[in-house]
């Protein structure tokens, strides 16, 4: 097997097997490229930039043909178009580079076709199998668009999302760069997958933010409603299982997978949001109320769970008025007013002390 690790652009346009699956001419059992993508986020790039390419120009009958001949046909070319020694002695040492590769490509598919005209070697457009789709966002305000399915996606700045022409016909599968919040139409026969690099995103729907710039030192979901699935993608996949941690997150939770250590932790969004907007839930205010009841009234109200010692605190009241502070500022508030203190686990709250006399 060969070490496409260290491909470059030029040396995967050139190869039999990469361009065979850009082409989408192998059979459907065959899914090395899409997994080998997976686990190598970091050469997207250059394979979009190969794949189109090799798309662009068709040169698909050269699969056809051996690598002998494919090499013959490219010398053949560069002894014929360079004019002197020192530049052929340039191209042999380097003579694919981006700039070249259009060239040499655009030249082999004449050669052929002048060596033999039977082959049909020429550059036609795309086919509808061949199209896919691209939203990509270089502005400086985000775009909403929405997809055959129904599912709406506000696409942020510096930002880009691809899928396949299947889209919505047999699978709903997505690969986003950048950020982007999703509003994901409910079919529970096709669930939505999203992939960012080794981490992937299962919904049925639901509405969710998914922050993946490729500078960032991590990945984040961040869940509004419903549920969502989060897993992180084995370096060994056998037997088609992808699973290596998974989490559920609900409401206000949060998944952040830290991309050096490959580590997958469950949190809380960085503002929670009331999950109830009616006037009801717009203010909170009580008066020597119980603390459990307190905490009741937050669960309630951002869909959060939070645990205490019911028995410690069960002398504990409050009494304080609430209006636009965030649930951290109102925990806050409550911690100071019956001496506690409380920490994040798990995406849940949990709150210690040593309760009231």
């Amino acid at each position: 097997m060969k070490n496409y690790k260290n491909f470059s652009v030029e040396e995967f346009m050139q190869d039999a097997y990469f361009r065979q699956w850009a082409f989408d001419e192998l059979s459907s059992d065959d899914t090395f490229w899409e997994t080998w993508i997976q686990l190598n986020p970091e050469k997207i790039k250059i394979i979009e930039e190969a794949k189109s390419l090799v798309i662009a120009l068709k040169v698909k009958p050269l699969a056809i043909f051996s690598e002998s001949e494919i090499s013959d046909g490219i010398q053949d070319i560069l002894n014929e178009t360079l004019e002197n020694n020192a530049k052929a002695n340039i191209f042999r040492f380097n003579w694919l580079r981006i700039a070249a590769s259009l060239t040499i490509l655009i030249g082999i598919g004449w050669w052929f076709m002048g060596k033999d005209r039977s082959t049909k070697v020429y550059f036609d457009q795309i086919t509808s199998r061949e199209q896919k789709a691209i939203h990509t966002n270089n502005g400086k305000k985000a775009i909403t668009f929405e997809l055959v399915d129904g599912s709406k996606i506000t696409l942020e700045p510096n930002s880009e999302l691809r899928y396949g022409n299947e889209f919505g016909d047999k699978k709903r599968e997505v690969f986003l760069s950048g950020e982007a919040f999703f509003d994901v139409k409910k079919d529970s026969q096709r669930p939505f997958l999203i992939y960012t690099g080794k981490l992937v995103t299962k919904v049925v729907g639901t509405s969710f933010r998914i922050k993946a710039y490729e500078q960032d030192d991590n990945i984040s979901v961040s869940v509004r409603t419903g549920k969502v699935t989060v897993y992180r993608q084995d370096r060994k996949i056998e037997n088609n299982s992808s699973l290596s941690t998974e989490i559920v997150l609900i409401p206000n939770q949060k998944a952040v997978f830290e991309k050096e250590e490959e580590l997958l932790i469950k949190t809380l969004v960085d503002t929670p949001v009331s999950l109830d907007d009616s006037p009801i839930n717009t203010g909170l205010a009580f008066e020597e109320t119980k603390i459990s009841e307190v905490f009741n009234r937050l669960e309630g109200m951002y869909g959060i769970k939070i645990g205490f010692d019911k028995d410690v605190f069960s002398k504990c009241t409050v009494t304080a008025h609430f209006n636009s502070e965030n649930l951290y500022q109102k925990l806050d508030i409550i911690c100071e007013i019956v001496r506690a203190k409380y920490e994040i686990v798990d995406g849940e709250i949990m709150i210690f002390g040593n309760g009231c006399q």
